[in-house]
C-alpha cells in the first residue's frame, strides 16, 4: 500500500490542493482512496491535544485514532490513499513556541504507526508544501488577524515577525528531514504552483504516476483562501483592537470584508 500523506504548512496552498482533490474526486477514486480534513479531524483532535500535553500518552493516543480512523475505511493491500490535512502537524502557527511545530517529527512518526494496523507492507511519503519564509508569516499573520475566534488577535506585523523568526520554517524543514531520515519527504513550494498545469494539485497526480493522457481528463481549480490586501488587514486588525463584544466584532469584520469584494476565512483549521 503506498500512502501520500499531506500534512501542510498551513498557509502554503492547502486550501487549494483540497479543492482540487475534491473537485476531481471522481477520477481520483478508480486510483486512490481520498481522505480530506472532515474526514479525519479525530485524527487532528489528537495532535491539537498533544500540542498541549506533549506527553507518551498523547502520542499514543494520535496512534491510536489513526489506526480507529482506517479501521473504517475499506482498504487493500494494493489501494493507494491520497490524505491531505493542514492539521495533523498541529495548530496554525503562532509566534508561542521556538518552532512553528514544536513537536513535528515526534507526531509524524506517530501518524505514521497508526498504519501498523494492516497485515500488508504500508509505504507513507509524507508531503509538506512550502513557502518562503516572509510571505509566510505575514500570510499567518493576515489569518491570524481576519479569523474570528473568542480572544481577538491584536498583535502587529512587526513583533509577529521577530517573534516567529525564532526556527524558519527552512530550519523546520531540517529538523524533520534529519529525523525521518528514510520516510522520503517530498517538499513543494506555493512559488511553483502557477507554472505547473494543475497547480496545488500537481504533487498528487505525481504521486498517482498517471500518464498524459489520464492527467487531461482532470480539472485545474483557482486558488483558494488567499489572504486581503494588507490595508484591509491592518484595517481588520483595527477592529479587532476595539474592545467589542465576539458578536459584535464578527458583524463588522463581514461588513468590511464584503464592501472589499472579499469573504470571511474557512475556520476548518480549527480541530
Amino acid at each position: 500500500m503506498q500512502v501520500f500523506l499531506h500534512l501542510g504548512f498551513h498557509k502554503t496552498g492547502t486550501s487549494s490542493a483540497q479543492l482540487f482533490l475534491h473537485e476531481n474526486r471522481e477520477l481520483i477514486w478508480p486510483r486512490a482512496a481520498l481522505v480530506l480534513p472532515g474526514r479525519i479531524r479525530e485524527v487532528a483532535h489528537a495532535v491539537f491535544a498533544h500540542h498541549y500535553d506533549r506527553d507518551n500518552a498523547s502520542l499514543a493516543a494520535i496512534t491510536a485514532a489513526m489506526r480507529a480512523f482506517l479501521g473504517t475505511m475499506t482498504l487493500g493491500p494494493k489501494r493507494r490513499i491520497l490524505m491531505s490535512s493542514e492539521n495533523l502537524l498541529g495548530p496554525m502557527p503562532r509566534g508561542l513556541t521556538p518552532a512553528p511545530y514544536p513537536d513535528a517529527a515526534a507526531i509524524l512518526r506517530a501518524l505514521i504507526a497508526g498504519f501498523d494496523r494492516f497485515d500488508w507492507p504500508v509505504q507513507v511519503t509524507p508531503y509538506l508544501s512550502t513557502r518562503a519564509q516572509a510571505a509566510w508569516v505575514d500570510s499567518l499573520w493576515a489569518h491570524h488577524v481576519r479569523k474570528d475566534q473568542p480572544i481577538p488577535f491584536i498583535e502587529d506585523l512587526e513583533s509577529f515577525r521577530a517573534r516567529m523568526s525564532r526556527v524558519s520554517q527552512a530550519e523546520q524543514l531540517d529538523i524533520l528531514r534529519r529525523a525521518l531520515a528514510g520516510e522520503g519527504l517530498v517538499t513543494q513550494d506555493v512559488a511553483d504552483f502557477d507554472a505547473l498545469p494543475f497547480g496545488a494539485g500537481q504533487p498528487f497526480l505525481d504521486f498517482l504516476g498517471l500518464t498524459p493522457a489520464q492527467r487531461a481528463a482532470f480539472q485545474p481549480v483557482m486558488r483558494r483562501n488567499v489572504a486581503p490586501p494588507r490595508t484591509v488587514t491592518e484595517a481588520l486588525l483595527q477592529l479587532n483592537r476595539q474592545g467589542l463584544g465576539e458578536a459584535e466584532l464578527a458583524a463588522a469584520k463581514r461588513a468590511l470584508l464584503a464592501e472589499a469584494g472579499l469573504e470571511q476565512t474557512s475556520e476548518k483549521d480549527e480541530a
